[in-house]
This record gives C-alpha cells, sequence and structure tokens, in this order.
C-alpha cells in the first residue's frame, strides 16, 4: 500500500572498507587529540562516519545539524533509524549526551506532496532513561521530552525537510539508558508558536486616533489574568477605546503573519498597540482563557507585563493601562513582545511514526570534595565533557549564574545555566530547608582530565 505504515533500520553507514580510509584520514588528528583520550579521539571518528552517513541520508539535513552542533559535532553518535508514514519521512540522525542531558536531532521530510513548512510542530514524544531510586526531589516524568520540547532547527523547501532537536534532562529523577524511542503520533503546520518582537523607538506622545471599542470586539487577556500579580481590572480606563488601523504601519521581527498597524497613546491616556493578522492566523482561546500573551520588554516594574487584549476586526489591540505618557523615554527604550499559541491555514496529518535505537552516553564523574561555596552548602558536584551538576541548598541564587572551567593550561571555558530544581521540604512545617541542583552546559566540550578547578560566583571548587 502507498502509504501502509514501515519502519527500517538505514544501511547507510559506511562499510569496512570507508572506515579504514577514514582511520587513515583522520590517523593526524586524532594524534594531535590524544590529550583528550581514547574516548575523545575515538569521538572524532564517529564525527567523520556521521558526516559519511549524513552524506547519504541527504546533504541539506547535515549541512542545517553542523552549525547548530558546532564543537559538539566530534561528541555526538550517528544513529540513521527511519521510519515512514502518510508519505513522510522520519529519521534520526544523531545524539549528544552525558548522563544528566541529552540532545536528539532528526529529520522530516515530505517524500510525496508538499505539505511542511517552516511552521511545522510535532505530536508525540522521544523516552529514554529509567527511574533513579533515591533523589530527593520529586519527579515530573522518567527521562521523557513532550511535543513543547521538539524544536524545529530548520526547514529547508528544496528538499521539504525539517530538521528537529529534542531535549532529554535527566536530572535527579531519572539516569540514562541504552534504549531509546521517538514515537510521533501527528504533525501539523495549523499551529504556531509565536515568538516576535517590534521596537517601540519610534513612539511619540501624541494621542493618535482611536474609536469606541464595538459589540463584536472580544476581550481576550485582561489585567487580572497576569499571573503571580495582584492587579484588578479597576486599573482600566473608563473610557473603551481601541486604536484605530494603519496610524504607524510596521514590520514586526520574527514573523510576516503579523504586523503593527497602529502603535502609540490613544484617547484614554494609555499606551495601545494594534496589530494586523495575516488572513486565517488567530490566537487560540479556549477554556482556560488565552494562550497568546504580549508585554513589553526593557523596562522596570509590573507596569509594562499588565495588559488587555481584544480581538479586533483583522487583528487584536493591546492596552497597557499602567503604561502613560509621562512614561514615554523609558518606554521609547522597550521592545514589545508578541508570543504564545496562534493558528494559522496549513495541514494537519495523523499518523503513526515510530522509532527505537541506541543511546551513547558520556559518564559524570563525581568530585570528592563538599563544602561551603558562595554561602551555600554544597553536597555534590558531577563534571562531565558536557555539562557541571552541582547539588546543594541553594534557594535560587545559582539560577542564571555562569560557571566556568579553569583548565590546566590557565584557559577558561565557560559553561551556562541550564534547568534547575528546587525544593523546600521544610516549608510543610513552617521552616526553611531547600534542596536542590542546577545544571550548566559547556559552550565546546572539555575533557574533564585537563580541568584543574571549577570557578562560580567568584568561588573555586577543587577538582581533587
Amino acid at each position: 500500500m502507498k502509504n501502509a505504515y514501515r519502519c527500517e533500520m538505514e544501511e547507510l553507514g559506511p562499510g569496512p572498507e570507508e572506515l579504514e580510509r577514514l582511520y587513515t584520514a583522520m590517523e593526524g588528528e586524532i594524534q594531535v587529540k590524544h590529550k583528550l583520550g581514547y574516548r575523545a579521539a575515538a569521538a572524532v571518528l564517529v564525527c567523520a562516519a556521521l558526516m559519511a552517513t549524513a552524506i547519504a541520508a541527504g546533504p541539506t539535513a547535515w549541512e542545517a545539524l553542523q552549525p547548530y552542533l558546532g564543537a559538539f559535532a566530534p561528541w555526538s553518535k550517528t544513529v540513521g533509524v527511519a521510519c515512514s508514514d502518510q508519505g513522510i519521512r522520519v529519521q534520526v540522525l544523531s545524539t549528544v549526551a552525558d548522563d544528566y542531558e541529552a540532545q536528539v536531532y532528526f529529520a522530516v521530510q515530505d517524500v510525496e506532496s508538499d505539505r511542511l513548512n517552516e511552521y511545522l510542530t510535532l505530536r508525540g514524544r522521544l523516552a529514554t532513561g529509567e527511574e533513579k531510586t533515591g533523589g530527593k526531589l520529586p519527579a515530573v516524568g522518567i527521562g521523557s521530552a513532550a511535543t513543547g520540547y521538539f524544536q524545529l532547527i530548520s526547514y529547508d523547501q528544496e528538499t521539504k525537510t525539517a530538521l528537529f532537536s529534542a531535549d532529554v534532562q535527566y536530572g535527579d529523577f531519572a539516569r540514562p539508558s541504552e534504549d531509546a524511542s521517538l514515537e510521533l503520533t501527528g504533525m501539523t503546520t495549523q499551529k504556531w508558536d509565536m515568538s516576535a518582537s517590534a521596537s517601540c523607538a519610534a513612539v511619540t506622545g501624541g494621542t493618535l486616533e482611536s474609536i469606541p471599542v464595538d459589540e463584536g470586539d472580544r476581550v481576550i487577556f485582561k489585567p487580572s489574568d497576569v499571573a503571580n500579580m495582584e492587579y484588578t481590572d479597576a486599573v482600566l480606563p473608563s473610557q473603551k477605546v481601541v486604536l484605530a488601523p494603519g496610524q504607524t504601519p510596521m514590520a514586526v521581527d520574527g514573523t510576516e503573519e503579523v504586523r503593527v498597524s497602529s502603535m502609540g497613546f490613544a484617547s484614554d491616556g494609555c499606551f495601545h498597540i494594534r496589530l494586523e493578522f495575516a488572513e486565517g492566523v488567530e490566537p487560540v482561546v479556549d477554556e482556560g482563557g488565552s494562550r497568546a500573551y504580549s508585554d513589553l520588554q526593557g523596562g522596570e516594574g509590573d507596569l509594562w507585563w499588565v495588559c488587555q487584549e481584544t480581538l479586533v476586526e483583522g487583528g487584536m489591540d493591546i492596552l497597557f493601562p499602567l503604561v502613560k505618557v509621562e512614561n514615554l523615554e523609558e518606554l521609547q527604550g522597550c521592545q514589545a513582545r508578541f508570543y504564545g499559541d496562534y493558528t494559522r491555514p496549513g495541514e494537519d496529518i495523523q499518523g503513526s511514526w515510530s522509532t527505537q535505537f541506541q543511546m551513547d552516553y558520556f559518564p559524570s564523574t563525581t568530585l570528592d570534595w563538599t563544602g561551603q561555596l558562595a554561602g551555600r552548602q554544597i553536597e555534590k558536584v558531577a563534571v562531565s565533557p558536557l555539562t557541571v551538576t552541582v547539588y546543594s541548598n541553594d534557594a535560587g541564587g545559582f539560577h542564571g549564574v555562569e560557571l566556568y572551567a579553569v583548565k590546566k593550561d590557565g584557559s577558561t571555558t565557560a559553561a551556562a545555566p541550564g534547568t534547575g530544581r528546587y525544593a523546600n521540604p521544610a516549608a510543610n512545617r513552617g521552616g526553611e530547608g531547600w534542596e536542590a541542583f542546577n545544571t550548566w552546559k559547556f559552550e565546546e566540550p572539555v575533557d574533564v582530565e585537563e580541568i584543574a578547578s571549577l570557578r562560580l560566583m567568584g568561588e573555586s571548587i577543587p577538582m581533587g
């Protein structure tokens, strides 16, 4: 049957003769990198094999993947497992993983028609890992990533191929396993996770033309809906108006589906932004309310977050009731952000795409050192070539702070903050006793044996 489900292990890897040539060609490079150890030298060879495999899989997907992997390419593992259904082919290309975090890269290609585009989102999950007993923090799932964690890296119109990544966080509740599976149940170009912005630099203190709110206009978000803020709808102006369209048209960064129609102060004395939607584009509004959000980034204080969204003809009017003319100078330095869930014209494809594959991962080294650092008690530090994980009684101060690996030759490699999990079990007893772990991801892989110490918040952690 033309669209019958099938799944196959792709025989794309290089054969014995090709491998021998790769060994010969890479011999000098492996010798140069001998200080990284056997595993790293093997990783260099794996990268070469990945190149050969990717050529057979399709150069476009590989070309898109290479800059995304960057310095991590030699440390990745080739997979090459693929399956097809409904004329759509899904292929797992490669993985990069240690025992705290994994990245899986895969391609989705329409081999029969032209149903995909840069708005493609997926339904399904990536699962790998097994439950870890004895973890202090509550589990949120066993090493799995759902739809929201599938990230579209690129889409190539010529080959009709989308490249995705999926992130698996093992954390304190799971550990990696060799077995992994990617299970997709559908895909659509009708859903859109918008992330766009527009500069407020051109806003003046003048009053733009305003029109009364029409009976057909629908409020989908109001100040009292702003989470974690105690604002009521009493902050709204008594005059119910929206901006008239077409007064300050401008493009929006990040999309061609939405434009600014008017931006400035309305007759109610408050700042408004009127958006114009392309045909068929609408914000998602369900029983839980609107899932489309707006704010002003760059200002200080809560006033930049409090807004009301009203659906108007052809688009949406966003009212910021606390932003007045006296805030003009600060407003001009802001970026208006528009984000959240939208729908748009497109295709919805249901099917079954199931692949099973093997994971390799770099194990972490647990340091012998524990003690005080920046006023926190450090209980455990684990280091891999990819990440650093710190268990402590931190109450949130490590979040957003860079960590550095100081190598024996004096050079440093930065590690950006990753996920953090916090729990305060003592809260039920009216006390405070935080249990937390934080992770950092190196900007490039580091040989653990070459690290002399770690530097965090101006203090050092010895490698021992």
